[in-house]
């Protein structure tokens, strides 16, 4: 029987030396970690059923929030829906029971690409839904060159694709092929990394996931094995958002009591005993 490996993401917070990892299982979980980059520690947040969309979440720029997209299947139905969260829990304080994900404009304030509302909408006064235009030409590649990696559109050569890719230090430059990986390389010498699942630079350092092998890099040092975690039951220590109020609701004027509202008029009953048989009613 071949082992099982986890799969994961991991998004670099841009202001604070901090990371989220989200870990997809093989049993329809995930669970997110807050990474302490300067320490290299690894701290369990919260477990989910379901699946996470990696190429429409994002961070806040200080760490603090969470914006994701989930789906799940429940009895061969898909259930969606699109959170901000307080990191590295996936518990809402905003909940809309759409998959849209988005993106954070700055610490407080997100936006998503979806507009009309729900009455199972929940918002918090912690941060704040805005409008913005949607990044070009997608959320995940807005995501990677605020990230600090360049796009290089070769779909005008033979066969060619758009690409990502960023300096890896000593020559090396990082590549991110959509469709096909990453991919290391210094001219026309490669490192193998076909078992990469992400990969970045945390400042100066070359960092990725992958399954337990080796890659022919030197000077590697594993920083934490996912393999092996089984889901738990946490709950988050706060409490979720409220519903979202469409209008707000008026109250009458300080000092003078409210009226009600006049009753219609009662019918009077028809005495069908003066009735004429012989005419029509209409």
């Amino acid at each position: 029987m071949k082992p099982v490996y986890a799969r994961l993401h991991v998004l670099l917070d841009r202001e604070a030396p901090l990371g989220l990892v989200i870990r997809h299982g093989t049993a329809k979980s995930v669970c997110t970690l807050l990474w302490d980059r300067k320490k290299d520690k690894f701290t369990l947040g919260q477990w989910m059923r379901g699946r996470i969309d990696i190429e429409t979440c994002d961070l806040s720029p200080d760490g603090k929030h969470f914006l994701y997209a989930a789906q799940k299947y429940v009895k061969g139905y898909s259930q969606d829906w699109t959170v901000v969260s307080r990191t590295p829990y996936l518990k809402a304080v905003a909940y809309y029971p759409r998959q849209w994900g988005g993106w954070f404009v700055d610490d407080r304030d997100y936006c998503l690409p979806g507009g009309w509302p729900d009455r199972d909408d929940r918002e918090s006064p912690e941060v704040r839904r805005v409008e913005r235009d949607q990044p070009t030409p997608s959320l995940y590649a807005a995501r990677l060159v605020r990230s600090g990696w360049t796009i290089e559109d070769l779909r005008a050569t033979f066969g060619g694709k758009t690409e990502f890719v960023r300096p890896a230090g000593s020559g090396w430059d990082l590549r991110y092929l959509p469709w096909d990986g990453y991919l290391l390389n210094r001219g026309e010498l490669l490192a193998d990394t076909g078992d990469w699942d992400w990969a970045d630079m945390d400042d100066k350092r070359l960092v990725w996931t992958a399954k337990m092998r080796k890659d022919g890099i030197q000077q590697i040092r594993l920083l934490h094995d996912f393999n092996g975690m089984k889901f738990e039951p946490l709950v988050a220590p706060y409490e979720g958002g409220r519903p979202v109020r469409s209008r707000p609701v008026s109250s009458p004027t300080i000092g003078v009591k409210a009226r009600k509202a006049p009753r219609p008029p009662k019918r009077k009953k028809l005495n069908r005993s003066k009735v004429n048989p012989d005419e029509e009613n209409y």
